[in-house]
């Protein structure tokens, strides 16, 4: 386990540093996801909003199509996000019981969806 971060000697420290530096640690963390997440549903709109110009020999003129449904592909999409803590949890799991199979399962990642 990867906690306590700096050794045994840690616990001798004050109690209120030790709990602001694991703040200061977890606000770090909850940063980096929220910087993630911003980059990822912005490339995930670049992808979504795409659409393709077809010509109409008959008509002689284009017609413009999205190539995905922008609702179908969004809640696809939350649905991924809102269930990753859970896979990721389970990847973790598997790593750390290297690839036995036992504890959370798959029964985690179909019991998030």
């Amino acid at each position: 386990v990867i906690l306590p971060l700096f050794g045994d000697g840690e616990q001798d420290w004050p109690q209120g540093l030790r709990a602001f530096l694991y703040f200061l640690g977890l606000m770090w963390c909850f940063m980096g996801v929220a910087i993630i997440a911003d980059v990822f549903m912005a490339g995930i709109e670049k992808v979504t909003s795409k659409k393709i110009r077809v010509w109409d020999s008959k008509k002689q003129r284009f017609y413009t199509f999205e190539v995905w449904n922008a609702t179908v592909a969004n809640l696809t999409l939350m649905a991924l996000g809102s269930s990753a803590p859970e896979i990721l949890l389970n990847v973790i799991d598997i790593f750390a019981k290297e690839f036995y199979l036992e504890g959370l399962g798959p029964g985690t990642i179909v019991g998030s969806a």
